[in-house]
């Protein structure tokens, strides 16, 4: 039930191109079909460094500390890091950090540990019930179908609000298949996997009122 939604890894291509979705877009299209069309459960978001090269850091190769994982848990031991990993009690970054995260029926609720002179701002990303379902082949200059993800609708993983600050909250409609929020600093990540990045984190789904009932 995990999703690898950030890789530090320089090849791995996180913000795709032309011919490919980015791993957020890759993300939401899963999340939508897993939740609305096939009911399934939430798939969580990683984050990681990818790390295989230790020495000379920084540089432009694959180094530990991109990005990690922040788990709730009351005890540091395998079993109850596990437990909460599996119950998504965890969210992705690759620097930024959050005192909190309250989920509810209402909706969602965030707060940022900021650092001096940074700003932040949270997009809350989601799809709304009603969404075109069908996907289209991505071609390339031959007009030859590439092996990739299809091409979906920009209505899946929307952005559905955005607020600037270290408090961030999302109220739900009753129109959302899932919601979930990604924290955007205005600080450069100092190890970047890819030129210009910032840093971020990532915040887990929740599964909304239009989420079809089994």
């Amino acid at each position: 039930n995990f999703f690898e939604v950030y890789n530090g890894h320089p090849g791995v291509n996180d913000s795709g191109d032309e011919a490919h979705a980015s791993t957020e877009k890759i993300w939401d299209i899963i999340l939508t079909k897993r939740l609305a069309e096939l009911k399934l459960p939430i798939m969580y978001g990683l984050g990681t460094d990818d790390g295989h090269n230790y020495h000379k850091i920084p540089s432009r190769a694959s180094e530990p500390g991109r990005g990690w994982v922040v788990i709730l848990s009351e005890k540091l031991e395998p079993e109850a890091l596990v437990e909460a990993l599996e119950a998504g009690r965890f969210y992705a970054s690759s620097g930024v950090r959050l005192k909190s995260i309250t989920y509810s029926d209402q909706g969602i609720q965030i707060e940022i540990d900021p650092e001096e002179g940074v700003t932040y701002t949270t997009d809350f990303i989601g799809t709304l019930e009603g969404y075109p379902r069908r996907g289209m082949p991505v071609l390339d200059k031959r007009g030859q179908e590439i092996n990739t993800t299809q091409r979906y609708s920009k209505k899946i993983g929307d952005t559905l609000k955005s607020v600037k600050g270290t408090s961030a909250s999302y109220d739900l409609t009753g129109k959302e298949i899932y919601v979930r929020a990604v924290v955007r600093s205005s600080r450069l990540h100092p190890n970047p996997s890819e030129i210009g990045e910032v840093e971020r984190a990532w915040v887990q789904p929740v599964a909304g009122p239009a989420t079809p009932k089994e």
